[in-house]
């Protein structure tokens, strides 16, 4: 079998005729022989097969679709298509499932079990999936098959609750129909093992084995995601019956996104030489990320290094002369700036060894309590969430390891900017812009994450020691922010890493994210303040202000699926995303639990302050294996009272809460009262 040498396109936007065949004459020029078309994935409208093709048998859904879109990619990708496929390149469309249109259980109601889920063993769902694959592929008959995924959907088979079948059957059940499908068109499948959690590897790579071992398995060569932190992929070792294709990101999807300059010689060089010892057959790179290219600029050096890496060329050789092609006498000048920015980038992003961005940009202050940012800083601070972006084992380093590296990577890049400006008269005026733009946003990059860091640091430490002086440096940062903000867009403008499109890879309105974080800060620090003096003055054996900076209590919760945000200027916490806050097409998701103080052998009262966006409350409770289902009508804020009586050595009891329908529950506060 061909070795598979291939890239990954088009992540995540739209299709883009110019760019595709550029990316097609890149593959063809350096001996690639497979494509990976992604696409607008999170754009319901647009993503998947389901947004690059009409309908036939379902052509009453056709309404939901961009129709301009679709008749522009029918145009483009088979134009493209014709070229890859003449050239000997395989091309795959990126797909996800389980996804139907929206008004679909509207229409067909008879698919919805008693409580409100999708049931996926109904006859529609087969005959929706087996058609909607059958139109895509006489739509794009060069098409040479999918690649699947089971996760970010608007229905979540790995999540699902109330079905007949179990986790791995359901599974089983769907990708069978998928597979059979394309086998029947003579297509192909790749099916990916990307998971948040282990456990989820195991259900899909069962499963995968199951329905046969002449498909693809594509799995990542770094633990669970993207990361400069993470260890490279163990799991793959386990793919032994099927062949096994190694999906890279050489562009930065959460390191840079390409707006930061990054030399990955020694990340590219360390992880293939550690996925070749488990004979894969072959690889497929990212290239691109949210409408930012690497073609013709500084990073293009990682697709060469890579490529050096396929070749079993010298890499060394291989970057030398991209620097010397590229810019000629100062390319040795060039090439010693961009050798250190690999470190200065782990020690950024990935300061203390620990993910600190949101998807490379600066984060909110959502993501900042979902990534447990502010536990960092905690004298006593505990990560115990199994999530992608924490390293196995992962203990909390001192907050004195997070800023040193911030200060060597601030230092750091500030000189290397000092380095490229002595470069101006030696550069192509372009190819200098580039350079400057790049490694201005590296400069502001490490000052803004300084300060990220001593945000949250005081913020913890002014409710651990209750010293003003803490809440004066938590000001003062914030202010620093905003000068940081202001040196960017007086630089960079709307080439400022922390003002980026609404919609990525689009143009529109920017949004400013370091002024949204520092209002949202505010905001939250001020409310926690005022909601803990006064639960304080209940005497309460524990208390938690759910979705508070502070909420600590080992949380645990799953990755995309658990939000913070203000509710009637007051902070919540909700098992679910922020877009499921109303009624939930998909209601079967979403948890989170915490580690809640008791007094032993005695009578605990347990105390929810619970909201929520409907007419209803409806959620479970689990306080350690004992279960509570709620339901009753919202009456704004609902005060809920259980009682748990404990053993005798028992301190502490882990209680859990549930979205369990459509109605989403919104945690105002728990408490542990005598």
């Amino acid at each position: 079998m061909k070795k598979v040498r291939g890239i990954n396109i088009l992540n995540p936007v739209d299709v883009d005729r110019e760019y595709y065949l550029k990316a097609i004459d890149f593959a063809i020029e350096n001996g690639y022989n497979h494509i990976q078309l992604n696409g607008p994935i999170h754009d319901f409208k647009r993503c998947n097969v389901d947004g690059m093709m009409f309908y036939k048998k379902y052509a009453e859904f056709n309404c939901e679709k961009d129709a301009d879109y679709v008749n522009y990619c029918i145009d483009v990708v088979n134009e493209a298509l014709e070229k890859s496929n003449k050239a000997g390149i395989k091309t795959y469309m990126w797909h996800h499932e389980l996804d139907v249109p929206s008004d679909f259980m509207a229409r067909y109601p008879e698919i919805l079990n008693d409580s409100g889920d999708v049931e996926i063993t109904h006859p529609l769902i087969k005959d929706f999936l087996e058609n909607k694959l059958k139109d895509f592929y006489e739509t794009y008959p060069l098409m040479d098959g999918l690649v699947i995924t089971f996760y970010e959907t608007k229905i979540p088979l790995l999540r699902l609750k109330n079905q007949k079948l179990g986790q791995q059957e359901r599974m089983e059940y769907i990708t069978n129909i998928l597979y059979e499908t394309s086998k029947s068109m003579g297509k192909e499948l790749v099916v990916r093992t990307d998971a948040t959690l282990e456990e989820d590897y195991k259900v899909l790579l069962d499963t995968y084995v199951k329905v046969s071992t002449d498909m693809m398995i594509m799995d990542k060569w770094t633990q669970y995601d993207w990361s400069l932190s993470l260890p490279s992929n163990q799991f793959i070792k386990n793919v032994t019956r099927s062949p096994l294709l190694i999906e890279t990101d050489i562009f930065g999807e959460y390191f840079g996104k390409g707006r930061l300059p990054l030399m990955l010689k020694k990340h590219i060089k360390e992880n293939f030489d550690f996925c070749e010892q488990f004979n894969p057959i072959g690889y497929c790179s990212r290239i691109d990320r949210g409408g930012q290219y690497c073609f013709g600029q500084v990073n293009e050096v990682n697709l060469h290094i890579m490529k050096a890496c396929l070749d079993g060329g010298d890499v060394n050789e291989v970057v030398n002369k991209f620097f010397n092609d590229k810019y000629g006498k100062a390319s040795d000048k060039v090439l010693s700036i961009m050798e250190k920015t690999e470190d200065v980038v782990r020690k950024t992003l990935f300061a203390g060894s620990y993910y600190y961005s949101e998807l490379s940009l600066f984060p909110s202050l959502n993501h900042c309590k979902n990534h447990f940012y502010f536990e960092q800083m905690k004298t006593n601070g505990k990560v115990v969430s199994n999530e992608w972006f924490v390293p196995k084992d992962y203990q909390v380093k001192d907050p004195d390891v997070i800023f040193s590296d911030l200060k060597y990577a601030k230092d750091c890049a500030r000189k290397l900017l000092e380095q490229i400006l002595k470069l101006k008269d030696e550069i192509e005026e372009q190819k200098y812009k580039e350079l400057f733009v790049k490694f201005k946003n590296l400069q502001l990059v490490t000052e803004a994450w300084s300060c990220l860091a001593e945000v949250f640091y005081n913020y913890v430490k002014y409710f651990e020691q209750r010293e003003e002086k803490y809440k004066d440096y938590l000001f003062s940062a914030l202010q620093n922010l905003i000068k940081i903000d202001e040196q960017g867009m007086s630089a960079l403008g709307d080439e400022f890493i922390c003002h980026v499109s609404e919609v990525a890879g689009k143009k529109g309105p920017s949004r400013n994210r370091i002024l949204e974080f520092v209002q949202d800060v505010k905001q939250s620090f001020n409310y926690e303040t005022k909601i803990v003096n006064g639960l304080e003055k209940d005497n309460p054996i524990d208390f938690i202000v759910c979705g508070g900076g502070n909420e600590g209590h080992e949380l645990k919760k799953e990755v995309n699926f658990s939000d913070t945000l203000f509710l009637d200027g007051e902070l919540v916490r909700i098992p679910g995303n922020k877009k499921g806050l109303d009624w939930s097409l998909i209601n079967a998701h979403g948890w989170f639990s915490y580690s809640l103080k008791v007094k032993p052998n005695a009578k605990n009262i347990i105390k929810l302050v619970v909201g929520g966006k409907t007419d209803k409350v409806n959620f479970k409770v689990t306080i350690a294996d004992k279960e509570y289902f709620i339901n009753q009508d919202n009456k704004g804020k609902n005060v809920i009272i259980l009682k748990y009586k404990t053993r005798q050595d028992e301190n502490s009891v882990r209680i859990q809460i549930d979205k369990i329908s459509g109605h989403t529950p919104c945690i105002y506060t728990i408490e542990t009262l005598q």
